[in-house]
């Protein structure tokens, strides 16, 4: 417990000395964030006509497009950790420093998370004060919120290992990961609850969808997770994150495993 401390505060530090060395990435990425859901406001906006039916389901809007930050984050910032490493040449001796390269994967999976909560609420009170339109978030159900983003978030960074662990193996595998991003993108804005039978079954099952619609749950139909019919779905939304985190801690370990046997780590 006390190696994990010391090594989630060395990430710290870390993550907080790169940000302040290369901050224009950090402004960047959340202008570009801000503009994207600009453009998507004002697009629909002019589509719907009707500006009472679009701040009706605006609510939920604004929560599937933070949802969605959180698997850019996930998805392409373990991939990336490994991906620049490679290319600066450095792998190879993280792996003889940490030998359980899973826990150090982990630990930045935590770190990223809580970074990425920092500049997401940014972006959120951007979005909201230029829309008009703000969520109901208060100490009624901020416990529910949070406990629902760090169990889908978990999900979320259980399937980025698996990208993480492809990495290891192919090196470079940024437009797999962006053409992922941009299905999680249209996954976050699917009407689950418009589907039946198999289909609804199969896309609850896939991260984010399930801990998506119970945040809009809470926050728009001001519902609660913890008790009634929902926490049902609460219970399985964490089996559904732990088995995707076990699932990519699996792949992520025999993709190291075989990054080492066939002597990849020192090789870009």
């Amino acid at each position: 417990m006390k190696r994990a401390l010391k090594l989630f505060r060395a990430e710290v530090v870390r993550s907080v000395l790169l940000t302040i060395r290369y901050p224009i990435e950090l402004f960047v990425g959340l202008f570009i964030m801000y503009m994207l859901f600009m453009g998507l406001f004002l697009g629909a906006r002019s589509l719907v006509g009707d500006t009472q039916v679009l701040n009706a389901s605006l609510d939920g809007f604004i929560i599937s497009y933070i949802m969605w930050f959180f698997v850019i984050s996930a998805i392409g910032r373990l991939a990336f950790h490994i991906e620049s490493e490679a290319q600066m040449g450095v792998l190879e001796q993280i792996f003889l420093t940490y030998p359980r390269m899973l826990s150090l994967m982990l630990v930045r999976s935590a770190v990223d998370f809580c970074m990425s909560l920092l500049v997401v609420t940014v972006l959120l009170f951007s979005i909201m004060a230029t829309t008009g339109k703000w969520l109901a978030i208060g100490t009624g159900n901020i416990l529910q919120i949070l406990v629902l983003l760090v169990v889908t978030v978990t999900g979320i960074y259980g399937f980025g290992l698996i990208f993480a662990g492809l990495a290891l193996v192919f090196k470079r595998i940024g437009q797999v990961g962006s053409i992922m991003q941009f299905a999680f993108f249209f996954l976050a804005y699917l009407p689950v609850e418009q589907l039946t039978g198999w289909l609804k079954v199969a896309v609850y099952s896939l991260p984010l969808t399930l801990g998506v619609s119970l945040i809009k749950t809470v926050v728009v139909e001001h519902g609660s997770v913890f008790s009634g019919p929902e926490s049902w779905l609460l219970l399985g939304l964490v089996i559904n994150s732990v088995a995707y985190l076990l699932v990519g801690s699996v792949v992520f370990l025999i993709c190291e495993r075989k990054s080492r046997m066939d002597g990849r780590l020192g090789q870009y």
